[in-house]
């Protein structure tokens, strides 16, 4: 009776382990295949970015966002003003060219090169930027396919990792 036992045992503990054995396998191609189908979308997302002159005019845009500060009017003087119409005018021409390259970006790229974009834009002012500038940078960019209205309508995640 007891070696019935055991060898019942014996198979019900080889069936388990041969069970966990084919799950891990399974597991181990499931995700490799997701690694595998995730790479042609990084690889493509990453020539959209290169294609679309690596979003410039939307790293223009979230610097200027970004940087713009508070000014009072009596400090401005006449040439002042001409300076920040003119400043103006190069955001919004900035911003309809951001739109555009992102309308013409696959929609599953549009955050990873948003997110790419913005990286670089840190890299670039690095050190004269604290924590609550790179937030606002992070917020201003994450809103930008809503703000241009893009469909369907997105906004991108911005956590503390950017890809």
């Amino acid at each position: 009776m007891a070696s019935k036992l055991t060898l019942l045992f014996a198979t019900f503990a080889l069936f388990m382990l041969l069970a966990k054995a084919s799950t891990f396998d399974l597991q181990y191609e499931f995700e490799e295949d997701e690694e595998n189908q995730q790479r042609p979308q990084q690889q493509r997302c990453q020539q959209e970015f290169v294609r679309h002159q690596r979003l410039r005019a939307c790293q223009r845009f979230i610097r200027r966002q970004t940087s713009r500060g508070p000014r009072l009017e009596d400090e401005l003087e006449v040439d002042d003003e001409d300076e920040e119409n003119q400043q103006q005018q190069r955001g919004q021409q900035d911003f309809q060219i951001c739109c555009q390259q992102l309308r013409n970006i696959d929609p599953q790229c549009r955050c990873p090169v948003l997110r790419r974009a913005v990286r670089i834009q840190q890299q670039r002012t690095q050190g004269q930027q604290g924590q609550q500038q790179v937030r606002r940078m992070h917020r201003i960019a994450s809103n930008i396919p809503n703000m241009c209205q893009l469909q369907p309508s997105v906004t991108c995640p911005f956590g503390q990792q950017l890809v």
